[in-house]
């Protein structure tokens, strides 16, 4: 059995909806083998809400989820 985690980097320029919804989804899904991060060039000030919304309302983890560079 392989017991090593894989990582995953999502870049965007903005770092505040599609980069943060996959890196959410494939933190889930991944099932603690792949832990997921995401990054933006220009990152914005804050997380799409929309974004947010809809990760919650599919079950999916938002906590800690921020545009970062």
């Amino acid at each position: 059995m392989n017991d090593r985690v894989m990582n995953a980097l999502f870049l965007s320029t903005g770092n505040s909806t599609r980069s943060i919804m996959a890196e959410s989804l494939l933190n889930h899904h991944g099932h603690g083998w792949i832990r997921a991060f995401s990054a933006g060039s220009f990152p914005r000030a804050a997380v799409d809400p929309e974004a947010l919304g809809l990760l919650e309302r599919s079950g999916l983890p938002v906590e800690g989820l921020r545009c970062k560079s």
